[in-house]
């Protein structure tokens, strides 16, 4: 059984689990900040019970009407019973209201904090069952086991584990962008497998990286459950069978720790004096076997910031080669050096600054100390003594 339409894919999963997957080609910017060419996929999961059908997590907010009605053409929306939600995050409970609106009386499953949240972000009351840390939960002749992750990333994140099936749902935790037509992971080859786990990096450094301490204390129960799983289901991306999602929980544990050799550069130039420094850097470090990406803010080029964040998380030391512009720091920069802190955490950091008439790339140093780095070395010449600065730059490195 498999419906594969230009906006959404239905297929079954085991004996109890369906997958309804929303495309969305139209999303160019996750959670408006996030640049997302490659689109991103919100999987619904419809659950047959003896007693009824369990829907757990929905589609975005603005698809709620689009849920009903397919829900109702595939017959299940009338056997509806139960909704989980593993966390209020409108991309995956956008379509609540609309559900309730349909179902009136429909029992919603999910944390404790869940409830305000629900009422905070929809207006709506409903008839809601809390789940504590641990808690079963029988529904008709199945049961599911729901596990508190706080912070993954939202504060009443949970996951929930469905014993008949040995289906793991984890809602954002083991996700990826890409939209995907796929069943399973474990079908793609090759190129197409390695472009998805660069997603899912790039996905966590996005979404998950600024809770990176909470995903180390959750991946302890994470990867017990993975383990007696025979499939995890998450809420973008494709499905995991469990030797998949157990080399996913592996990366989560080098991401988090961010533990990878990279040596990342980012670099503004306006006219050239930086780029050309930097190249010079770069063809050096890559010569003595360093792995190395440079990304360059240019009069030509612009790099996705979603994309400088997700190879951080594999990176050891970061280069930023940065101009004064109108006696500050360059404000991409800038900006771009505030979210890499945020979201990977702080690393050994080199900043090469220049100037003409006035130097205050120096505040970069300033402002890094005061976001909690402590290992920053700071370089600053005009653009004619740059070069002379690449010894001393690869001495700090090695």
């Amino acid at each position: 059984m498999c419906f594969v339409s230009e906006e959404y894919v239905y297929f079954k999963l085991t004996e109890n689990v369906e997958v309804l997957r929303l495309l969305d080609y139209e999303t160019k910017y996750f959670e408006a900040l996030w640049e997302i060419p490659e689109g991103v996929v919100y999987n619904s999961y419809i659950v047959r019970s003896s007693s009824g059908v369990v829907l757990v997590d929905t589609w975005r907010i603005g698809y709620g009407d689009k849920l009903v009605g397919v829900l109702d053409k595939l017959g299940v929306l009338s056997e509806l019973t139960h909704i989980i939600t593993h966390h209020l995050e409108p991309d995956h409970s956008g379509a609540l209201a609309e559900l309730v609106e349909a179902k009136p009386g429909i029992t919603i499953i999910g944390h404790p904090l869940s409830s305000k949240l629900i009422e905070a972000h929809y207006g709506i009351k409903v008839n809601f069952k809390p789940v504590r840390d641990g808690e079963e939960v029988k529904i008709g002749n199945l049961h599911f086991t729901f596990h508190h992750t706080p912070w993954l990333h939202w504060p009443e994140t949970i996951v929930s584990y469905l014993h008949e099936d040995k289906v793991l749902f984890t809602c954002d935790v083991f996700g990826s962008y890409g939209v995907y037509r796929e069943k399973l992971l474990s079908e793609l080859s090759g190129g197409e497998r390695a472009r998805y786990f660069n997603l899912a990096r790039k996905y966590f450094a996005n979404v998950v990286g600024h809770y990176r301490d909470f995903v180390l204390r959750s991946l302890g129960k994470l990867l017990e459950l993975v383990r007696k799983s025979e499939y995890v289901a998450p809420a973008h991306g494709l499905v995991l069978e469990t030797r998949d999602a157990a080399y996913m929980a592996e990366l989560y544990e080098k991401w988090a720790k961010s533990t990878g050799s990279r040596i990342l550069i980012v670099y503004n130039s306006m006219y050239g004096f930086v780029e050309k420094a930097v190249n010079k850097l770069a063809e050096t470090l890559k010569s003595k076997g360093y792995t190395v990406s440079t990304y360059a803010f240019t009069w030509n080029r612009r790099p996705l910031i979603s994309e400088i964040i997700g190879d951080a998380v594999e990176a050891s030391v970061l280069v930023l080669g940065v101009s004064t512009y109108e006696n500050k720091i360059f404000p991409i920069i800038e900006y771009t050096t505030r979210l890499l802190v945020h979201k990977t955490g702080c690393k050994k950091t080199i900043i090469l600054g220049t100037y003409g008439w006035g130097g205050k790339v120096s505040e970069l140093k300033t402002m890094l100390e005061s976001l909690g780095c402590r290992e920053v070395y700071y370089y600053e010449a005009t653009p004619s003594q740059l070069q002379d600065l690449i010894k001393d730059i690869e001495k700090v490195i090695a």
